[in-house]
């Protein structure tokens, strides 16, 4: 009966465990609702999330970080992975994000393109650091790409996510290239407006969803993130159809 017991207490605590995701930065402001709809369809299943830099989280799975999905903000980053032995189950591009430009309102300016980098008020711009993060390294070759990058090169200051650039922005910045659906938060509404890049000047920022774990429930939500109800939830986040 003891051994009974504990097998059952065991298969509770293996039950309990929950799907461990790590998820590009700019995810943060959809993917807490993402979550909830599937908890909701799959109430045996628990979700655990970590947010990072698409980069910086391929460092934490190379050395063995224990996650069963990899949303990341580039293909990119799953051939790093590929490369470094990682092995991926099923991939699936899931949406596509947009950066804009967001300003404060205290700074009395409205972004209507990269000119408004040039104003005085404008001191301080912060960017997701690009050596790991895709929206910094967009960010650059956009400002590149238009001919703006060594007019602005001593204005920028580095974030270590995207998510982070928004907080900088908020908290003290001037500007801040952003993902949408951070511009597009309540909080960041209310107090500033937002200028979309033009999507020609950068590399598509394509969200990816990797599955590194061969259990069903792994692959079970990857499949969630191409769903119609996923893609509605992502709509109105700001994030396009891959």
């Amino acid at each position: 009966m003891r051994r009974l017991l504990v097998v059952f207490l065991l298969l509770g605590l293996a039950q309990a465990q929950p799907l461990r995701i790590a998820a590009a930065a700019n995810l943060s402001p959809v993917l807490p609702e993402l979550v909830a709809a599937y908890e909701a369809a799959h109430p045996d299943v628990q979700l655990g999330v970590s947010y990072g830099a698409s980069g910086q989280l391929v460092e934490q799975i190379r050395r063995g970080a224990p996650f069963q999905v990899f949303l990341s903000a580039s293909p990119d980053y799953l051939r790093h992975l590929a490369d470094a032995g990682v092995r991926i189950y099923t991939e699936t591009p899931f949406a596509r994000s947009p950066l804009v430009l967001y300003v404060p309102s205290r700074l009395g300016v409205t972004p209507t393109g990269f000119d408004v980098l040039a104003d005085p008020r404008v001191r301080r711009v912060a960017v997701a650091n690009p050596a790991y993060a895709p929206f910094g390294k967009a960010a650059l070759t956009a400002l590149k790409r238009a001919g703006w990058y060594a007019r602005v090169e001593d204005k920028l200051i580095y974030a270590a996510n995207v998510s982070q650039a928004a907080q900088m922005t908020v908290q003290g910045a001037d500007a801040g290239f952003l993902a949408l659906a951070s511009a597009l938060l309540p909080a960041l509404r209310e107090r500033g407006a937002y200028w979309q890049v033009p999507q020609d000047l950068y590399p598509p920022l394509l969200q990816v969803a990797a599955q590194l774990d061969p259990r069903p429930e792994a692959q079970r939500f990857v499949a969630f993130l191409g769903s119609e109800e996923a893609r509605a939830i992502l709509a109105r986040h700001g994030y396009a159809t891959p």
